[in-house]
């Protein structure tokens, strides 16, 4: 149970890529286009690993309060998740930017739940190997899947609805993991 659920953490956590990634033209440059989708993957990835890394060291200092982290560092994942779904679907969170430092930041941006969630899996006996591999898994496919998108109404509620079931998945962790684990 707890491999699938971190399973789908990983998975929801890979759609925050898609709306960095509708706004990419990739029929214009795919040159670029292939630059930008390895920069999206590798700053997710590594946001990731810092947070692993990080918890490591600093979440040690408030072991006693692990299920009170765990719970509310879900839940205002899956807040936040929720709160963006709406300016996703008005396309204010689809990013058009040609320059690539503009996506490397958007995509730091995008990468702070990843960091966070990376922190509290100290708490969480996990394999890092393994979740870093289903990360990378995910975030490709997703950030691949949005490059092939085009900006448009219903790519954009499509992205506001795998932002929702994300914000939902992460509601449900945080509260399996506060009170079941």
């Amino acid at each position: 149970m707890l491999t699938v659920l971190v399973t789908l953490i990983m998975i929801f956590l890979s759609f925050h890529v898609l709306p960095l990634a509708i706004g990419i033209n990739i029929n214009s440059n795919p040159l670029k286009s292939l630059l930008i989708f390895i920069l999206i993957i590798s700053i997710q990835v590594f946001i990731y690993w810092l947070g692993i890394r990080v918890g490591n060291v600093f979440m040690y200092l408030m072991d006693g309060f692990s299920g009170v982290i765990i719970f509310i560092g879900f839940l205002l994942i899956g807040i936040r998740m929720l709160m963006e779904v709406f300016n996703i679907r008005k396309g204010e969170r689809s990013y058009s930017h040609e320059k690539l430092w503009h996506i490397a930041l958007a995509a730091l941006a995008q990468g702070i739940n990843t960091f966070l969630v990376g922190l509290m899996f100290y708490y969480i006996p996990i394999n890092v190997r393994y979740t870093l591999i289903v990360l990378l898994i995910a975030v490709s496919i997703i950030s691949l899947m949005g490059l092939f998108m085009k900006s448009q109404k219903l790519n954009l509620v499509f992205a506001s609805l795998l932002y929702a079931i994300g914000g939902l998945g992460m509601l449900f962790s945080g509260c399996f993991f506060a009170f079941y684990y």
